[in-house]
């Protein structure tokens, strides 16, 4: 995938050599194909088969959960998360999730950071358990207060934003460039956005941008768009049309909707000159792409194609009242 990029990023200043029109015709472009599944149904069997793998009842096991159980009724809150996770996990015992919950919450309420930075993922991400963002971030902020790494990302992550204090937003970008020096691709992104939406400057603009430039690098989708919107509004960069219509066409083969609209914008438009990566698909098939993902820009451009017969498609009432009540429940909170 690099090489691809790194031929990606050559093309940005090079033209793209004609190609014979049946071999052109034959082709498409692969932001039109199907993503394939294959890979991910894999993944996720493999990770099934290690959450449901068997107990382990091995004597060795039992013995470490009787020995556990009996610190955690003592009142060990180190024990207590160890129980949970023994529970969780079936070692020694057979499975108990509710019960492994009780015993995590126990210890969290016993004061044990680690155990309460668990309950908060739990809660905010809905590990085991319905979600509940009020208790994800009682439990994360606890956790953070004494200074355990997961506590402090969650609340950098999911309850500090640009709108919070200027002192919860340092916090935040404190510890997402932290994960991001540990590797965390998604956090290059987001410390970009953050940084963006909150400069005051050309230089911290530039600054956001080469966030942004390091998750496109990682073929982040979200990086991809934002390094493609940057070019087109000249945010951070120089304006270039010609080097969004490439980002946008990268990040719409990565199946990122707002990648799939921009890319159909610009070559609605008639902008960026021709496509890199194959023959330019109609922008109509990215927009239906990417209103199916739930992309607002995308339904709201067909509720006009329909209503006005527009990139070579005939007037449909119906359609555009289907999308329409799409685009209603999407604003629903």
């Amino acid at each position: 995938m690099k090489t691809i990029l790194f031929i990606f990023s050559l093309a940005l200043a090079q033209s793209v050599p004609a190609q014979p029109a049946a071999e052109a015709a034959a082709r498409q472009h692969p932001a039109l194909a199907e993503f394939d599944m294959s890979g991910l149904d894999a993944m996720r069997a493999r990770v099934r088969a290690v959450i449901n793998r068997p107990v382990d009842l091995s004597p060795d096991k039992v013995a470490a959960f009787d020995k556990t159980r009996a610190a955690a009724e003592r009142g060990d809150t180190a024990a207590q998360l160890e129980l949970a996770q023994m529970l969780h996990q079936g070692e020694g015992t057979s499975r108990d999730y509710d019960a492994g919950l009780a015993w995590m919450r126990k210890s969290a309420e016993g004061g044990y950071g680690s155990a309460q930075a668990f309950l908060g993922v739990a809660y905010t991400l809905g590990q085991g358990r319905s979600i509940d963002r009020k208790l994800g971030e009682y439990w994360s902020r606890k956790g953070a207060a004494q200074g355990v790494e997961l506590a402090n990302f969650t609340v950098a992550m999911h309850f500090e934003n640009i709108h919070s204090s200027p002192e919860e937003q340092a916090h935040a970008l404190h510890w997402l460039k932290f994960y991001a020096g540990n590797g965390f691709i998604y956090a290059y992104n987001e410390i970009g956005y953050r940084l963006m939406m909150t400069a005051q400057d050309d230089a911290q603009r530039k600054e956001a941008f080469g966030w942004y430039m390091q998750a496109a690098k990682a073929l982040d989708p979200p990086g991809l768009n934002n390094v493609a919107y940057s070019y087109e509004v000249g945010q951070g960069v120089p304006q270039s049309d010609e080097a969004a219509l490439g980002w946008y066409e990268m990040a719409a083969i990565a199946k990122s909707p707002p990648g799939q609209t921009g890319f159909a914008r610009l070559l609605e438009q008639g902008r960026g000159g021709p496509t890199r990566q194959g023959p330019a698909p109609k922008p109509f098939a990215l927009y239906l792409l990417a209103a199916q993902q739930g992309d607002r820009e995308a339904i709201e451009r067909l509720i006009k194609v329909y209503d006005k017969g527009e990139l070579e498609q005939a007037a449909d009432p119906a359609q555009a009242a289907l999308w329409r009540e799409k685009l209603r429940l999407a604003k629903t909170p």
